[in-house]
C-alpha cells in the first residue's frame, strides 16, 4: 500500500486518483483521505477473484489507467479488465509476470527486460530510477555534523506480524549502546503494548513512534545515521535519507531487492552489521552514502509523471474494426506516396483493384483491419494483421495518416491494435506476429523495437531487403 500511495502522490495533482480496496482498515482510510486520495471499497457481497474483476470492469472507462498492486491478479483477472480498453499498470516484485500490462513497474534493482519476455508490448520501468518513494523522503538535510548521541532508526514494516521489532530491540541495544534507538511501527502493528513494556526497561535511549505520517517519518529519518529495516520500500526511503543501512529480510519477495542493495554496497545484511563496533558503523555510513546519493537522485517522480502522461495521451485514441464504409479512406492511405515507397509492391493501386482486395479482407476471418482514431473520431491511421494459417505468425501492415506523421503515433497504433487483437483472436495466445520493414526505414524499425519486437534474420522480397521483427504472445495460464 505504501508504494501505491507513493505513486499517487508522485502524480498529484495531474490526475484524479481513486483507491479501490477490499475491507480497508479505518486507519488506512483516514490516511488516504488525509492525503486527498479517494477510496472506493469493494462491496462485501462481491467475491474475490474474477467476480471482483467483473465488478471493477463495470465502472471503468475505456480511457482510464488502472494500477494493480497485489499478488492475486491472475492473467484471467487482468484480461477482463484489459478488455474494457483501460491501460493496466502493474506494480511487480515477484516477476509473476503480468501478461496484460501496458506498463510494468518494478523498482527492484538488478531486474532486466529479459525477466519480462512473457509480457508483450508493455513498457518496462525497472530499477531505482522509478523508486516509489513518497515525495517527503526526497528532501535532503544539508550536510552537518551528526547530533550526539548518534541515532539508529528501526522499522520492520507497517504490520510486522512476527514482531521482529521486539526481537531486534535487545540485540541492537546491546551491540550499539550509545546509539539512541528511534523505533517506528505502522498502523497495522499488533504488538504495541508488549513493545512499550520492553522499551520502558531501556530508559531514555529508546523512543517509540506509531503510525507516523510521511512527513513525520521523513523528518525523523533525516536525523538518523544508521537504519535497520527490511529490504522493502522503507529501505529505499532510508537510502534516500542516506547512512548505514542494515537489512533484515522478513519475506520471500524481498530477496531480489536485498541482493541488489547488498551487492551494490548500498546496504549491509543486518547479521554482518551486528558484528561491527559503533565506530565501524560511522565508517560504513561514509562508504554507503555516495552510492546512495548517486542512485537515489530525487528524479523518480518526474520520470513517473512522464510515463503516465504518455500513457494518458495514448488512452485518448480509440480503436475499431474497419467496415465497408472505410474503403475510400483505405484507398487514399494505400496510395499515399510515402506508403507506396516502402511497400513490397510500390506501384499505384487502382480503385477497382482496391475495392476487390478490401472486400476480400473484410470477409476473411483471419484478417484484422483496425482503424485508430482521436477522441473526436478523426482517423489517424490503420493496422492490418493477416494470418495465412492458425500455426503461422500474423503479418503486420500499418500506416499513419499524413496529417499525423511525426507525432510518434506509430507505436500507439500498433500497441492499441495488437492489444485489441489479443481479445478478438484467442488463438494468438502462444502465437506470434511479424513486422517487415524495408531496409533504411529506420523510423518504422524503431516503432517495432520500442514495442519490444525481437529482430530476426532479414529477408529479400522482390529484390528488396526487409528487416523482420517478431513478437511472441504468452499462453493465457
Amino acid at each position: 500500500m505504501v508504494r501505491c500511495q507513493a505513486l499517487a502522490q508522485a502524480l498529484q495533482p495531474a490526475v484524479e486518483k481513486i483507491f479501490v480496496l477490499r475491507d480497508p482498515a479505518p486507519a488506512l482510510q483516514q490516511q488516504l483521505t488525509a492525503a486527498a486520495l479517494a477510496v472506493r471499497p469493494v462491496p462485501p457481497a462481491i467475491p474475490a477473484g474474477l467476480p471482483e474483476a467483473d465488478w471493477l470492469a463495470g465502472w471503468l472507462r475505456p480511457h482510464d489507467i488502472l494500477v494493480l498492486d497485489g499478488y492475486h491478479f491472475s492473467p484471467a483477472y487482468q484480461r477482463i479488465l484489459a478488455a474494457t480498453g483501460v491501460a493496466l499498470v502493474c506494480l511487480d516484485d515477484l516477476i509473476t509476470p503480468p501478461n496484460w500490462a501496458s506498463v510494468v513497474l518494478n523498482q527492484a534493482g538488478g531486474v532486466g527486460p529479459v525477466a519480462y519476455s512473457q509480457v508483450p508490448l508493455a513498457r518496462l520501468c525497472l530499477g531505482p530510477a522509478y523508486a516509489l518513494v513518497r515525495p517527503a523522503f526526497w528532501q535532503r538535510s544539508p550536510d552537518q555534523p551528526a547530533a550526539a548521541p548518534p541515532r539508529l532508526f528501526l522499522n520492520m514494516g507497517g504490520a510486522d506480524p512476527t514482531n521482529q521489532t521486539l526481537a531486534l530491540l535487545p540485540r541492537l541495544r546491546k551491540q550499539f549502546p550509545t546509539h539512541h534507538l528511534e523505533v517506528v511501527t505502522g498502523a497495522a502493528y499488533p504488538h504495541q503494548a508488549s513493545l512499550q513494556a520492553a522499551a520502558h526497561t531501556y530508559g531514555p535511549l529508546v523512543s517509540l513512534y506509531h503510525n507516523l505520517s510521511a512527513s513525520e517519518l521523513a523528518s525523523l529519518l533525516r536525523t538518523c545515521q544508521v537504519f535497520v529495516c527490511p529490504p522493502s520500500g522503507v529501505a529505499y526511503e532510508c537510502c534516500a535519507a542516506g547512512g548505514a543501512v542494515l537489512l533484515h529480510p522478513t519475506a520471500d519477495n524481498q530477496r531480489a531487492l536485498f541482493d541488489f542493495l547488498v551487492q551494490g554496497e548500498l546496504a549491509l545484511p543486518l547479521a554482518e552489521g551486528l558484528t561491527l563496533s559503533e565506530s565501524q558503523l560511522a565508517a560504513l555510513a561514509a562508504r554507503q552514502l555516495p552510492r546512495q546519493r548517486a542512485l537515489f537522485d530525487g528524479l523518480a517522480s518526474q520520470r513517473l509523471q512522464g510515463v503516465f502522461a504518455e500513457l494518458a495521451a495514448r488512452q485518448r485514441y480509440t480503436v475499431r474494426r474497419a467496415t465497408a464504409a472505410d474503403a475510400a479512406r483505405y484507398f487514399d492511405w494505400a496510395n499515399d506516396p510515402a506508403v507506396r515507397r516502402h511497400a513490397i509492391h510500390p506501384e499505384p493501386i487502382s480503385w477497382p483493384t482496391h475495392v476487390e482486395w478490401f472486400g476480400r479482407r473484410l470477409q476473411n476471418t483471419d484478417a484484422y483491419l483496425y482503424i485508430i482514431a482521436t477522441a473526436a473520431g478523426e482517423p489517424v491511421g490503420q493496422v492490418r494483421i493477416e494470418f495465412d494459417a492458425p500455426s503461422q505468425p500474423g503479418l503486420i501492415d500499418y500506416s499513419v495518416a499524413a496529417a499525423y506523421r511525426g507525432q510518434g503515433l506509430g507505436a500507439v497504433l500498433l500497441e492499441r491494435a495488437l492489444q485489441r487483437l489479443r481479445h478478438e483472436r484467442p488463438a494468438l495466445a502462444g502465437g506470434a506476429v511479424l513486422g517487415q520493414v524495408q531496409a533504411g526505414n529506420s523510423a518504422s524499425a524503431r516503432v517495432f523495437e520500442r514495442l519490444r519486437f525481437m529482430r530476426q534474420a532479414a529477408v529479400t522480397l522482390h529484390g528488396k531487403v526487409y528487416e523482420v521483427f517478431r513478437l511472441d504472445f504468452p499462453l493465457d495460464s
